[in-house]
């Protein structure tokens, strides 16, 4: 007898639920599959032709894929984005966000101040692009463990350094502007090169962290 809820696996492959939401789903559709084939048997059809029938019920699994999807996000629209997203996306941006507060805090400290002038400032700013490597990997490894695309988990662990990027591109020249503040119209070359410092190093450490975690696992695997 074939392999059902392997058939099943390899049919919805691309079907981007959850992986809980997956395994359940394929093995419903697995007893089904094996009921109808079963069934097939019993009213005379022989091995062979009792599982072409069965197959010919899902012919079309990209179109079986998307409607479970489809339906399946009808139950659980903010459960599934929360749990993918969200969360993990928060979570990465939390941890950077102490580590840079502690960072600060220590910078402040009578010992340290002296010596930022000496080139400790550029020690400081690797530790927090180091940091920026376990925040990335840790918003990954939460969107993925809770079935989230290869996107998901991307988007996730470089939050940190979109609304870095959402800092310097909007909230910093409007409120600038707001607050009639000419430093940034009148040095917008410094303006763009902090864009360069905060911003796109921490998302290459981001996203070097998520890579061990954006291969998306097989049921089987998880």
């Amino acid at each position: 007898m074939p392999n059902w809820p392997k058939i099943v696996r390899e049919g919805l492959e691309n079907c981007g639920l959850p992986l809980p939401q997956r395994d359940e789903v394929i093995r419903e559709l697995a007893a089904h599959l094996e009921e109808t084939c079963e069934h097939a048997r019993s009213n005379g059809l022989d091995e062979a032709a009792a599982v072409e029938f069965t197959l010919q019920a899902v012919s079309d699994w990209p179109v079986l894929a998307a409607e479970i999807c489809r339906a399946k996000s009808k139950e659980y629209p903010m459960n599934h984005r929360t749990s993918t997203l969200w969360l993990p996306a928060l979570a990465s941006f939390g941890s950077a966000s102490l580590f840079l507060l502690a960072l600060t805090w220590i910078s402040r400290q009578p010992f340290y101040l002296v010596r930022l002038q000496a080139g400790l400032a550029f020690w400081f700013y690797v530790a927090w692009l180091l940091a920026q490597v376990l925040c990335g990997a840790l918003g990954a490894f939460l969107s993925g463990r809770a079935g989230g695309t290869s996107t998901a988990r991307i988007a996730a662990a470089s939050f940190p350094a979109i609304v870095m990027l959402g800092l310097w591109a909007v909230v910093i020249p409007v409120s600038a502007l707001a607050e009639h503040n000419i430093y940034v119209t009148q040095h917008p070359v410094r303006h763009a090169l902090g864009i360069f410092v905060w911003v796109l190093p921490p998302a290459f450490a981001l996203l070097l962290g998520a890579t061990p975690f954006l291969k998306e696992q097989n049921p089987q695997q998880a």
